[in-house]
């Protein structure tokens, strides 16, 4: 067995690692990577050499599916194994996501390019996800997917966002059963409307784990709903509007679904709350359409009257014209727009409305990265550009802590436990370097024979690190 590391290493964008079993090449996610344009797009271009026989896509989440379209186009025209709800996420996302591109291109080609400039390329178009789509194999968890040559997959559910699952890996090799994990992305327990992880019962030969929060612990999911109704209850009293700046995928069903649950609990009075993102209302859809994923106190509020009466408060905006009427409530309203950075999006048309209103809050939904225009309100800035403008900030801002939707490194350590023995070698990926050092060393701490953080583009034979550095007892070594 081959393993060859083709994305999120050391980083957390770009999921995807090729398996060679008895003569099967298996690619285990095929995720773009989101980064500065240059890097990102030599990056997304490049894919494994050689042949692919089979693709196995955890979930939908664009790190992970975003660049299936580069790979159909260059070629690939074998199944890619996926659970029916990963299938609807990933075409939603795979459309936004070429038409995204074609919108881009478009406008950097109108700009004046010097003698001889060629047009920019989308790196894929929409026509290439209809492709992808027919390629899709819509698998149940727990089913058995034949690959050939004796080797085997099976998906079990990750918990993370809407049919999420981890692989396991079966096939013989000296004479003996083999086996190998992909985590992908770990949820946690007692994530609103999903279920939780579902446990590991055996030990691995070898594992590839993701790092995300490897180091790190979360705040406790006890604190978001008080979080969240305080919020609430400021922008009624000063007949404000609360901004959500959220990823589409999950995070927007999430905050609908504490809304839910607060309304159904009394807690907060009814306001109109509005979803302003074409992808999350199709998410949102797409959720509503697979309740047997769902957990069970999720399934028992859709028979509460007040949840039936709180969903007829919600609002989706589709259209252009739609999300500009959404400025015409002055509130109290709730507003879900994507996105979190709010560095584009349907959120910095609220944002413009919202900053310099003092009666106003924003209210963040986690960690922003740095050197975005969520990062400068959260970190308290004064003056923001928003398209070509400045404004004063006078809107209040916060950040609601405890939200994620990947486990953290002790979550993560709990998860894998069962599935380390004395002979387990574990592969940490999908975590910034230092994310993925400490979760290295909670797998070594958990009994695993080896860890390593492996480098973009190194390899595996026999689970031992062959190209690229590994991590083993005291620290890093080359």
């Amino acid at each position: 067995m081959r393993m060859e590391f083709c994305g999120a290493n050391r980083t957390v964008t770009g999921s995807s690692h090729l398996i060679e079993i008895a003569g099967k090449r298996i690619l285990l996610d095929c995720g773009m990577y989101q980064g500065k344009r240059e890097v990102a797009r030599q990056l997304n271009e490049t894919l494994p050499e050689g042949g692919i026989d089979a693709v196995i896509l955890s979930h939908g989440h664009l790190d992970h599916c975003g660049k299936l379209p580069v790979l159909v186009k260059r070629g690939y025209a074998g199944p890619i194994y996926a659970t029916p709800a990963t299938v609807d996420v990933a075409r939603i996302v795979l459309l936004d996501s070429a038409e995204i591109q074609e919108e881009d291109a478009q406008y950097l080609n109108r700009r004046t390019r010097p003698d001889g400039e060629a047009e920019v390329e989308p790196l894929y178009r929409r026509a290439d996800v209809h492709t992808v789509l027919k390629l899709f194999k819509r698998v149940q968890y727990a089913t058995k997917i034949d690959l050939g040559n004796g080797v085997s997959a099976t998906l079990h559910d990750a918990g993370h966002i809407l049919g999420s699952a981890y692989v396991v890996l079966r096939w013989s090799e000296s004479g003996g059963p083999k086996s190998l994990l992909f985590t992908a992305d770990i949820g946690r327990k007692g994530t609103p409307i999903l279920r939780d992880p579902e446990p590991l019962t055996q030990h691995f030969d070898s594992i590839i784990t993701e790092s995300t929060y490897g180091g790190r612990r979360h705040a406790p999911m006890d604190d978001i709903e008080p979080q969240f109704a305080e919020a609430v209850h400021q922008i009624v009293q000063s007949r404000g509007r609360l901004i959500l700046p959220s990823f589409a995928v999950g995070r927007t069903q999430t905050m609908l679904w504490h809304y839910m649950k607060l309304m159904q609990s009394q807690q907060l009075p009814k306001i109109s709350i509005y979803i302003d993102s074409p992808m999350g209302a199709e998410v949102s859809h797409v959720t509503g359409e697979y309740t047997e994923l769902w957990d069970d106190e999720s399934i028992a509020m859709l028979n509460f009257p007040r949840v039936k009466e709180a969903l007829q408060m919600v609002r989706f905006a589709i259209s252009a014209q739609q999300s500009r009427e959404i400025n015409n409530d002055p509130g109290p309203c709730i507003i879900i727009a994507s996105s979190p950075t709010c560095e584009f999006g349907r959120v910095l048309h609220h944002l413009k409305v919202s900053v310099e209103r003092p009666s106003d809050l924003v209210l963040f939904t986690g960690w922003i990265p740095p050197q975005t225009l969520g990062r400068r309100l959260q970190d308290g800035a004064k003056r923001v550009r928003i398209y070509e403008r400045l404004y004063e900030v006078k809107c209040q801002t916060r950040t609601l802590h405890g939200l994620s939707a990947h486990a953290d490194g002790e979550e993560l350590a709990a998860f894998l436990l069962p599935g380390i023995g004395p002979e387990t070698v574990v592969h940490v990926v999908h975590g910034e370097a230092d994310q993925a050092e400490a979760m290295a060393r909670k797998a070594l701490d958990l009994g695993a024979r080896f860890a390593s953080v492996p480098a973009l583009h190194s390899s595996t034979l026999s689970g031992v690190v062959t190209t690229g550095p590994a991590m083993r007892d005291s620290g890093v070594m080359e």
